[in-house]
């Protein structure tokens, strides 16, 4: 399996997303290096070095471990719905919510079974245009946020950064084809872009209902595990369902 994976162009290429995240965040704080630097922000890109790491390890593991690591997201998962539940006048809306995360899950398994072939590819490009959707999303709704989402969403959030996902996704895709390795299908920003978009909104709209800022404080900066799951379920989900029809 490792001989397949181009190890170095995938952290080359993450190497480089990082320090262009730097670069496009740096502004918001009027260049203030030290305001940055103590900021939640900052925080939160560290923290996507150990997100990656363990990116990495999911994609040399074995089948197995690949499945021990999913019920380990689903138990970590778990264990913040619960907290959260129990806290919570409102018990159904957040069964609900976990209903669809946990089928959303899933769907990591449906397609490496449908497509083993294709699955670590998919992975790959899944993973990072996903993850550049939610970034690209967040620059777009700072830069050029003027329409509010209605507030049951998240009226701190725009259209214009609902755009910016779906154009992020198809910008992952574009670069892992260019720098990574050839993508399934170019037209898999779509489904990935508007699968990350809904997930996203979903947990907004989840979150105001029940009235919390994020899921937990598990993973410093992006909330907790149900947080940053999302809208990469999202996009599994669509991709999914995409590759089944084309």
């Amino acid at each position: 399996m490792d001989s397949y994976i181009p190890l170095h162009s995938i952290v080359l290429l993450f190497g480089r997303l990082m320090i262009l995240g730097l670069a496009l965040t740096i502004p918001l704080f009027k260049f203030d290096l030290s305001k940055f630097l103590r900021s939640s922000l900052f925080v939160k890109i560290l923290f996507w070095i150990p997100i990656f790491v363990v990116f990495l390890g999911v994609l040399y593991a074995s089948n197995p471990l690949r499945s021990l690591i999913l019920i380990g997201l689903f138990l970590a998962s778990f264990i913040e719905v619960v907290r959260i539940t129990e806290k919570a006048k409102d018990k159904l809306t957040p069964a609900v919510y976990f209903l669809f995360l946990t089928i959303g899950l899933v769907h990591f398994s449906l397609l490496n079974i449908r497509f083993a072939d294709e699955f670590i590819r998919l992975l790959i490009t899944i993973s990072f245009a996903s993850v550049l959707s939610d970034v690209t999303a967040f620059f777009f709704g700072n830069y050029l946020g003027k329409n509010k989402l209605p507030r049951a969403l998240n009226p701190n959030k725009s259209w214009e950064g609902v755009a910016g996902q779906i154009i992020g996704a198809g910008i992952g895709v574009l670069l892992v084809n260019i720098f990574v390795q050839s993508v399934v299908h170019l037209w898999i920003f779509i489904p990935i872009g508007v699968g990350a978009a809904t997930g996203d909104l979903a947990n907004s709209y989840v979150k105001r209902k029940l009235g919390i800022k994020d899921w937990s404080n598990n993973i410093p900066g992006h909330g907790g595990f149900v947080d940053r799951l999302s809208s990469l379920v999202g996009s599994v989900v669509a991709t999914f369902y995409f590759l089944l029809v084309v």
